[in-house]
């Protein structure tokens, strides 16, 4: 895991819609942040709130299921718990980075 520290730049950043209103932390690496950033530079408002995320067993799970969902993009299944999956392991990357997480859905809409 240290060499992947050393290679990977991932970063946690909030992602604020000026719209609604709506908060959402995510991880991506640093060169997909930039790339959202300018695809929703007109409804969105984004800020990278940790920069360079440690690779912990925990980030590798958190890219399994964001693999397993991109994937899912392009074929048909069970998007619904690839999804929850995606979303459990995104709040532990968080936890153990010690940001706030993201509530439910249900609770944000």
């Amino acid at each position: 895991m240290q060499a992947a520290n050393q290679v990977a730049h991932f970063v946690i950043f909030e992602s604020t819609e000026r719209e609604t209103g709506k908060v959402l932390r995510l991880i991506t690496d640093i060169d997909s942040f930039q790339a959202l950033q300018e695809q929703h530079e007109a409804d969105s408002d984004m800020v990278i709130i940790q920069d360079i995320v440690p690779i912990t067993d925990t980030l590798a799970r958190w890219a399994v299921a964001e693999n397993m969902a991109a994937q899912q993009n392009a074929q048909t299944g069970d998007a619904a718990t690839t999804l929850a999956d995606l979303e459990q392991y995104t709040n532990e990357v968080l936890t153990e980075n010690h940001k706030a997480i993201n509530p439910p859905d249900s609770e944000t809409d």
